[in-house]
């Protein structure tokens, strides 16, 4: 019998478990892939180093720096690259860079005078309270222009999503909360500045910073299930999970053919959303439908290595993205040699593409040799290449990100109503409170807590971390 058995060993999983460990819980880890860290994942290749999944960390990432440090990774860590210091954009088939500090931006001439203008009245729009998509507040408060050209790329970007469908709340919840508590984003942002004593934002895009490690994100995972060893079972299926007698739960796990139930005092389902609904459907199938309604289109990763004479643009910044009024093949390509050091052998840069998601799911379902021609097309026109690429490859996700609608806010409800109900079953994932490696980090660490409180542990509110 387990005191906790974790399901799924992504960053979630492995964080919450390590969490408990270090307070002295025995935890069992089960994962059906044979690599710790899910989509988390770090390849080199004949001296390029290609991410899988998630690429860098953004700051202030407090949870994730604890986490670091008492994996003894801090050596591991490197920051951004010197020379990506611009944000590109596409307009009218260009990829302008775009000035970082938000009046320069304003006044760079990138905006019609007609937007400018319409955004300058944006102190004037009626607030609203409830909640909405990110496209029908970006309209409402901002104009049609800024929601085509900064707000659409960037929800692409984040999420390859469509903010016609998003939540506000869910994914800019600082930008609504500002215009719940001023009724207005921009008088919002300017007293929240005043309030710092004109201290910028840590939050704001010119300051947050990023990083990731030597050998990319996955050197977090693969420390983890080190941290773990004795506790994680990969080649390992959770199928169900049902209540058992005096409140025990009754895991059943499959191991090739080989199936067995183990008992256990609580579990954390650490799983996507669409995989934590097949688990529970045994206990709340109401919950469980509600949990596989939520989107996720597909996404594909194409990585390429250039020689870096083969390409006229400097790749002078982290990336370009590409609004969907631009009518572009990939949601955004970041210059992954520029952001961080060691991605491409010398005299060679690498680029990451990113292809489908929200906007163009069909696109993401291309063979990879079609994948690989539209995105070396797509560089020829925006970068200048002038030579095909040294190394191609392709990574298809057929379930990508989460997409949290505008009923995100009571799914979340459903959640907790469900947890105090079943009282030692608690769920965790990029489905809560956000898709970066940030957010599902502090949202382990909060459900770790929990499971904390329900085992009665001597667990302190304020650092987890042994």
């Amino acid at each position: 019998m387990a005191e906790v058995v974790v399901v799924g060993a992504g960053i979630s999983g492995l964080t919450a478990a390590r969490l408990l460990l270090g307070r002295g819980h025995q935890v069992a880890v089960f994962d059906q892939g044979e690599i710790p860290g899910g989509r988390m994942r770090s390849e080199r290749i004949g001296g390029f180093l290609m991410e899988h999944g998630a690429n860098s960390v953004l700051g202030p990432a407090p949870a994730v720096d604890e986490l670091v440090a008492a994996l003894d990774l801090a050596g591991e860590k490197i920051p951004r690259g010197a020379g990506a210091r611009n944000r590109y954009l596409v307009r009218a088939g260009v990829a302008r860079a775009l000035p970082v500090d938000p009046w320069a931006f304003f006044m760079s001439g990138f905006f019609t005078v007609a937007g400018r203008l319409r955004l300058l009245m944006e102190p004037f729009a009626a607030a609203r309270s409830d909640d909405e998509t990110i496209a029908a507040f970006a309209r409402r408060r901002l104009g049609q222009e800024v929601l085509d050209y900064v707000i659409d790329p960037l929800v692409g970007g984040l999420y390859a999503g469509d903010p016609e469908q998003l939540s506000m709340s869910a994914v800019f919840p600082r930008l609504k909360q500002l215009e719940c508590r001023f009724g207005s984003v921009l008088l919002g942002a300017l007293r929240a500045r005043r309030k710092r004593g004109g201290q910028p934002d840590a939050y704001a895009p010119g300051q947050r910073r990023l990083f990731s490690f030597r050998e990319g994100l996955a050197a977090l995972p693969h420390a983890l299930a080190g941290q773990l060893a004795g506790s994680l079972y990969l080649g390992h299926r959770v199928e169900s999970v049902r209540r058992g007698a005096g409140g025990h739960f009754r895991v059943l796990v499959r191991s090739g053919a080989t199936a067995r139930w183990i008992m256990a005092n609580s579990v954390v389902i650490a799983l996507p959303a669409y995989a934590a609904a097949d688990v529970l459907a045994g206990v709340d199938r109401p919950l469980a439908e509600a949990l596989a309604e939520i989107g996720h289109p597909p996404l594909s990763v194409v990585f390429l290595g250039y020689r870096a004479s083969a390409l006229a643009h400097p790749l002078d910044g982290l990336g370009v993205l590409m609004p969907a009024v631009e009518k572009r093949g990939v949601l955004g390509m970041l210059f992954s040699s520029t952001l961080f050091p060691g991605r491409a052998p010398n005299e060679h840069v690498a680029l990451t593409a990113f292809v489908g998601g929200a906007r163009q799911p069909q696109l993401a379902l291309l063979a990879p040799g079609e994948l690989a021609a539209l995105v070396q097309r797509e560089v020829r026109q925006l970068l200048g290449a002038r030579a095909a690429p040294t190394l191609v490859r392709t990574r298809r996700w057929r379930r990508g990100l989460p997409q949290p609608g505008v009923d995100h806010a009571a799914r979340l409800g459903r959640i907790t109503a469900f947890e105090s109900e079943h009282a030692g079953l608690f769920l965790t994932g990029n489905y809560f409170s956000g898709v970066s490696t940030a957010a599902c980090v502090e949202q382990a660490f909060a459900t770790a807590r929990r499971v904390c409180d329900f085992l009665r542990a001597s667990c302190t509110r304020t650092k987890l971390v042994a």
